[in-house]
């Protein structure tokens, strides 16, 4: 069992030393951020339209 947790321990280590060697890693920038948001925002339009016109084409459906 000690085997397996220093095993463990070791693993941990490195990748803590690794993910501290680089300061910048899973770093997020500002133009993606920005990136994000707009795509994001493109998708809400996308999304309206649909359902717009899908109700638009419901209301012209005949019921009865």
């Amino acid at each position: 069992m000690s085997t397996m947790s220093r095993e463990f321990r070791s693993r941990m280590k490195g990748r803590v030393s690794r993910v501290f060697e680089t300061p910048e890693r899973g770093s997020v920038t500002l133009e993606q951020v920005i990136w994000y948001a707009v795509i994001g925002a493109a998708a809400v339009v996308v999304v309206g339209l649909l359902v717009a016109a899908i109700m638009s084409y419901a209301g012209q459906v005949p019921t009865g």
